[in-house]
């Protein structure tokens, strides 16, 4: 049951109520329910949900459908993944109903939660390879190299937004916030991916790169993000004074790869893609 912050339950009749200890916070109580054919909830965020569909597909569909930001973003989505078309490092777009859009199913689901999963806690839990985590940085700046040249920004690279498909191969997802022309889903990345900027100016390519920069120490790091241990405003203020984690004791050589990213260094995710091509020859050599 929804309740507000003093306890008492939100009534259930979908419509939007003042919380009476917080009076600037609306709350609505929105009832469970499954699109047909969905038979089970994979995941969810704020305005939609991933539903698993009988023949091994995943529908994703709208929380409130009465929600319009959430229906523009959903429009969105569907017309930047129709523009990019197939693409071995994008999620595979293939049909659209009248509840949400058909993708294919990443086997081994999203970055955060895979490595978070497999990544060694503790001695009897095995380590992820470089090899494998290199490979992911490579795709990762490809799959960026490869939206950008088809005019998308993401606006929302974080390693929830990378699925792993059945070879552990990278899949970007989630364009539902992305700038695309004049269409514009209004996202904005979480404070650890943010590069420092008036929350006014549209994303953009250096904003992307900024992002890359720390889904690639998440990589590095088993799951760490950039000062986690600090809150949101201190992380804020650090990144706009251009301080930023130490990386040399990244692994693989990817530090300038990283730092590079948060200080706009790189003039295109196709410079990252390169640069990160190079270190990993360099590494296979040692």
């Amino acid at each position: 049951m929804a309740t507000f912050t003093n306890g008492t339950p939100v009534p259930a009749d979908g419509n939007f109520h003042i919380d009476p200890l917080n009076p600037i916070v609306s709350v609505k109580y929105l009832s469970p329910w499954h699109p047909p054919g969905v038979t089970e909830v994979l995941s969810g965020g704020t305005t939609a949900c991933l539903g698993a569909l009988p023949d091994g597909t995943v529908l994703k569909y709208i929380r409130d459908r009465d929600d319009r930001h959430a229906v523009h973003s959903l429009n969105v989505e569907k017309a930047i993944l129709s523009a990019l078309g197939p693409h071995p490092r994008i999620v595979q777009y293939l049909s659209d109903n009248d509840h949400g859009i058909v993708l294919r199913r990443a086997e081994n689901g999203d970055l955060r939660r895979y490595l978070l999963t497999t990544q060694r806690k503790g001695e009897h839990h095995p380590t992820i390879p470089l090899e494998l985590r290199r490979k992911w940085i490579r795709q990762t700046a490809q799959a960026l190299s490869y939206v950008h040249s088809r005019g998308v920004i993401h606006s929302d690279m974080h390693p929830n937004n990378l699925l792993l498909d059945a070879n552990l191969d990278i899949r970007l997802c989630d364009f539902a916030g992305s700038v695309f022309g004049e269409l514009d889903g209004g996202a904005m990345e979480s404070t650890r991916f943010c590069l420092p900027r008036d929350w006014r100016e549209r994303p953009g390519v250096r904003s992307d790169l900024f992002a890359l920069g720390s889904v690639v120490f998440f990589m590095l790091t088993g799951g760490r993000e950039p000062y986690e241990e600090l809150g949101d405003g201190e992380v804020e203020e650090r990144f706009g004074r251009g301080e930023f984690p130490d990386v040399g004791g990244l692994e693989g050589g990817y530090g300038d790869v990283v730092v590079g990213c948060w200080r706009g260094e790189f003039e295109s995710a196709g410079d990252v893609l390169g640069f990160v091509e190079t270190v990993e020859w360099r590494g296979s050599g040692e």
